[in-house]
């Protein structure tokens, strides 16, 4: 078996607000030494009937380096709740209700992560009844919470007893960050349902700077105090 580094949670010209084509992605995250990226198109304005055509996109820019798995990112009726999923072989539709997502997923072999939950406080209407359904939640992700992971997020985990797991939510290079999961796999085998099945049983270790990531370490507060201090410098250029 061999450890590799994945980027969860990214997405490419398929999603109505990305930047970058996944050919690109590919040989971005490949010349950093990750060995795969677990897109996430938005399924807002998504193609029910380009399903087929984004999964062979995706191996189509896959290179030597690193390979891209299809996934969607769905969205709640509200758009206040999103899911990323990964292991499906067809679009479920657009703005569902979460639970019926989640089953849908579950029933089709797929996986499930509770996405960013400090976006627009989707924490606040987390339902007990999405646990059963769900391979983990979101702690770290990039676009939403910054240098470093949000307390929110880390209570939800606490609460439910569900896996940790860092992403990117890549559309921008800005979003580019020290944040991968780490997988054990064996590189003769296709690597989309080694990484989905490792995801459903919570076998993906979270990773930040390139070293494991726990929750009980002194790598929070640090961040913490730099965003911090950072927050109060914009502060007071901003009063002069």
């Amino acid at each position: 078996m061999t450890q590799i580094r994945v980027v969860l949670h990214a997405h490419s010209t398929w999603s109505y607000d990305g930047r970058h084509r996944l050919r690109q992605i590919a040989r971005l995250y490949g010349a950093l030494g990750v060995r795969a990226v677990m897109m996430t198109e938005h399924d807002t304005g998504f193609a029910p009937d380009q399903f087929d055509a984004y999964r062979q996109a995706c191996a189509d820019a896959s290179t030597k380096r690193c390979t891209l798995i299809p996934g969607i990112e769905y969205s709640s009726p509200d758009n206040r709740v999103h899911i990323l999923t990964w292991g499906l072989d067809r679009f479920l539709g657009e703005h569902r209700p979460v639970l019926e997502t989640l089953r849908d997923v579950q029933t089709a072999g797929g996986v499930a992560i509770f996405a960013h939950p400090i976006r627009q406080d989707a924490w606040q209407v987390f339902d007990p009844a999405w646990v059963p359904y769900l391979a983990g939640i979101e702690l770290w992700n990039r676009k939403s919470d910054g240098i470093t992971w949000g307390t929110r997020a880390q209570d939800l985990i606490a609460l439910t007893g569900l896996p940790a797991t860092v992403g990117h939510d890549f559309h921008r290079l800005r979003q580019v960050y020290p944040l991968t999961q780490r997988f054990d796999v064996d590189e003769s085998a296709v690597l989309e349902p080694q990484l989905v099945t490792a995801l459903a049983k919570g076998n993906g270790n979270p990773q930040a700077f390139r070293g494991d990531l726990s929750l009980s370490d002194t790598l929070h507060p640090r961040l913490e105090q730099i965003r911090r201090k950072a927050r109060d410098g914009l502060r007071r250029i901003k009063r002069g």
